[in-house]
């Protein structure tokens, strides 16, 4: 008679079942039987004799983590064999793993078993990430045949592996066999890919991991793009992942037209706050236009990070670029082909109480033109600095002490202004000691507060017009700063009409400062390598005002800065700085760099431009800030920057203005616009597109230019890109590039995730 029944099979409860229903059994138990797993099992009706289970219509097994439902399913209890028919649906929770066949052999005692006819899934979802396009759906497949030989591998035969949904995946991988371990690896042999059901490539093996943090050691997929300038590109990498702290990639690329480029970069990270990466990169060039110029060359960047026993710090950032030409013509990024400085630094710190130790290497070059030889270099090898921040003398007392110390070697290497000829400066030491008294003063809402202090200098050579002599230079100034603080007037209002509902608080804040500099003598004859070589003589008073716009947020948590707009000046006492402007020529002194990154002084002058700093930020999906130098002596603008950011949704945009209107002795003049306007992002579906920009506002035309548009569904996705880089006579190039997409795959194509717009 059919019924319903569960069986519940283990060593005691089998037992005892067979002793009760059939005594005589009893006997023959095997010893195996010890080691069996617990299962349950469901049916609509069950046969059973001796070991052996017969169950029909709508059978479900469990054992552990592991699933098993069919239309009719064979047992052996003794030996863990079973054979399922019909509908079969196997699981395993605890390793994401979900197949469905039409039939199935399996051994429970030994995990291991076969399947025919078989669809099925592996591998828990993904999350989202910036950087790689991914999708929710597990990798599945569909085979003639599935072996599972042990409790971590997969054999599939003849089969087909994607993301997408089924039943059509708009791509795959077809193979006659794969290997998968889930949460492990993925390993196909001879497969080819398929889009939309076309055969793309072959590839005699393809391995990825399903690891968390995915590295393996392999050849990466190739890549082959186009460019004006350098013709067919094709490239491959090979990824060397040596241990889990460490990895490396070696690249190249065949350049038709030009050579061939070497790339390389190397990863580690021993402990958790340390980190070491390095990148080469070179190109071969077999010349460019009919005089065939080489503009090859190398480039090669160090960065990282030490924390050393006792507490000693360790920083490396080491930069260094063979010439300017290398870098206009083959770097990938507008802002990087169009910086012509490179820095590198190196440090050891040690911080304790309110000092800190500081052993430092730096090297400062600066190209001036695309010519040979043409730069300025700067080094500080090496240089030893002791320093305190401000700490109190004695307590109750408002005196607070501060010192800036160094020692160390340096030298400026440059191209002499009349001769053209290269003045280089032999290894020099420099010796600084800078202490400081400052005293806080406050007086109801005032407050002031004055320094004192006096700076020495020794240098180990000094200037004569294009010669350096060795003839030692010292120097040791007085200087005085006091700060005088007004009491801010402010102003609560209950809202501003149609503009904002919200209370909003409107606040002046007042200041002046004061400075005095004195015993700088022979400016011309100091060596410069640093900020604190352009110190003048120099009586000067600085005043400023700044209203701010206070909302209140709606969240209750403070209040919102919307607007902030600055207002700075100086006024000189001393128009010469102690005699050390030079008239007709760019003059550089520490007290303009303070008030402006743009120079002013080329002459004597009693008032600075005055400086305009506006900010404007409504909300966090808008933000804007304007800044101005306004030039009294000139009655006219001479510099200013406008940067804007607003996002709306999906929706993005960023424009940047910057001029320079200034006399050509002090800047050249300049006048661009540059901008970014997009809809999307990497990983959204649908359709995505990005335009960005540079345009030359004074010659006239788009110095930049990049339009990038791509589509996305659930599982794969493709990226379109034209680049156009206008840099005069080194680079007039149009680039196109092409991306697709593999959700939890990767990406394949010449479009590198560093150079997307988005």
């Amino acid at each position: 008679m059919k019924h319903k029944t569960q069986v519940l099979v283990s060593i005691s409860c089998f037992l005892c079942q067979l002793l009760s229903l059939v005594p005589s059994l009893s006997a023959q138990v095997p010893s195996q039987l010890q080691s069996s797993p617990v299962v349950k099992l469901t049916a609509d009706s069950q046969e059973k004799t001796g070991d052996l289970y017969r169950l029909l219509g709508h059978v479900e097994l469990v054992s552990g983590g592991i699933s098993l439902a069919a239309d009719q399913v064979t047992y052996n209890a003794a030996t863990g064999e079973l054979t399922a028919d019909g509908d079969v649906h196997f699981t395993n929770t605890v390793r994401n793993e979900d197949i469905r066949a039409a039939r199935c052999e399996f051994n429970l005692n030994t995990n291991t078993g076969s399947f025919f006819q078989v669809e099925g899934s592996f591998g828990a979802p993904v999350t989202g990430s910036s950087s790689l396009l991914t999708t929710t759906n597990p990798f599945s497949f569909v085979a003639e045949r599935v072996e599972k030989v042990d409790e971590e591998t997969y054999q599939i035969y003849n089969g087909e592996v994607t993301v997408c949904s089924l039943p059509n995946p708009t791509w795959i991988f077809r193979a006659p066999r794969a290997t998968i371990k889930p949460g492990v690896s993925l390993k196909l042999y001879n497969s080819n890919f398929r889009l939309l059901k076309v055969p793309i490539f072959y590839s005699p093996f393809l391995y990825h991991s399903l690891r968390p943090v995915p590295r393996s050691t392999g050849f990466l997929m190739p890549t082959i793009g186009n460019s004006s300038r350098w013709g067919t590109v094709i490239g491959e990498s090979f990824f060397w992942a040596i241990n889990r702290s460490a990895d490396a990639e070696i690249a190249g690329q065949y350049l038709s037209k030009r050579g061939w480029s070497q790339q390389g970069t190397f990863r580690m990270r021993p402990t958790a706050g340390s980190y070491l990466n390095a990148s080469y990169y070179g190109v071969e060039d077999r010349g460019f236009g009919p005089q065939k110029i080489d503009q090859g060359g190398r480039s090669v960047n160090v960065e990282g990070v030490a924390e050393l026993p006792g507490g000693i710090r360790g920083v490396v950032n080491f930069n260094y670029l063979s010439s300017l030409t290398f870098r206009e013509a083959f770097t990938q990024t507008f802002n990087e082909a169009v910086n012509s400085e490179v820095h590198s630094t190196g440090f050891l710190s040690k911080n304790f109480d309110s000092f800190s130790a500081n052993v430092a290497f730096s090297r400062f070059e600066t190209f001036q033109s695309i010519r040979p030889k043409d730069t300025i270099s700067i080094r500080h090898l090496p240089q030893i600095e002791f320093n305190s921040v401000e700490r109190q003398l004695w307590r109750g007392l408002p005196l607070w002490l501060s010192w800036e110390s160094s020692a160390g070697a340096v030298s400026r290497n440059e191209p002499a202004p009349r001769s053209g000829e290269r003045v280089k400066t032999s290894t020099l030491e420099r010796f600084h000691f800078s202490p400081r008294i400052t005293v806080p003063l406050r007086w109801k809402e005032f407050r002031l507060t004055p320094t004192f202090g006096f700076r020495a200098m020794h240098y180990g050579g000094r200037r004569e017009l294009d010669r350096i002599t060795g003839e030692s230079l010292g120097r040791t100034t007085q200087e005085l700063s006091v700060d005088l603080i007004f009491p801010p007037l402010s102003k609560v209002f209950s809202g501003m009409g149609p503009l904002s509902s919200r209370p909003l608080k409107h606040v002046i804040e007042p200041k002046a400062t004061f400075r005095y500099v004195n015993g700088v003598r022979d400016f011309q004859s100091i060596l410069l390598f640093d900020e604190r070589d352009l110190l003048t003589n120099t009586r000067e008073l600085e005043y400023s005002i700044t209203n701010r716009l206070l909302a209140k947020r709606q969240s209750g948590q403070g209040a919102l800065e919307v607007v902030s707009w600055e207002l700075r000046q100086r006024y000189y006492f001393d128009p010469r700085f102690g005699g050390a402007v030079v008239e007709g020529r760019r003059n550089l002194f520490r007290t303009a760099l303070d008030l402006s990154s743009h120079p002013f002084i080329e002459g004597p002058r009693r008032f600075s431009p005055v400086v305009s700093l506006f900010r404007f930020r409504p909300s966090a999906r808008y933000n804007i800030e304007f800044r101005q130098d306004y030039d009294t002596t000139r009655g006219r603008l001479t510099h200013g920057g406008l940067v804007g950011n607003a996002r709306w949704g999906d929706a993005f945009a960023s424009i940047s203005h910057f001029f320079v209107r200034s006399s050509e002795a002090l800047s050249a003049p300049s006048n661009q616009v540059r901008f970014l306007l997009g809809y999307g992002n990497l990983a959204r579906k649908g359709l995505n597109a990005a335009f960005a920009g540079t345009f030359d506002i004074r010659s006239g035309f788009m110095q930049f230019s990049a339009f990038q548009v791509s589509y996305n569904n659930d599982c794969c996705g493709i990226s379109v890109e034209f680049r156009r880089f206008a840099l005069g006579a080194v680079r007039n190039e149009n680039q196109f590039r092409v991306a697709f997409s593999i959700a939890n795959v990767g990406t394949f194509g010449n479009m590198k995730k560093q150079e997307r717009l988005f």
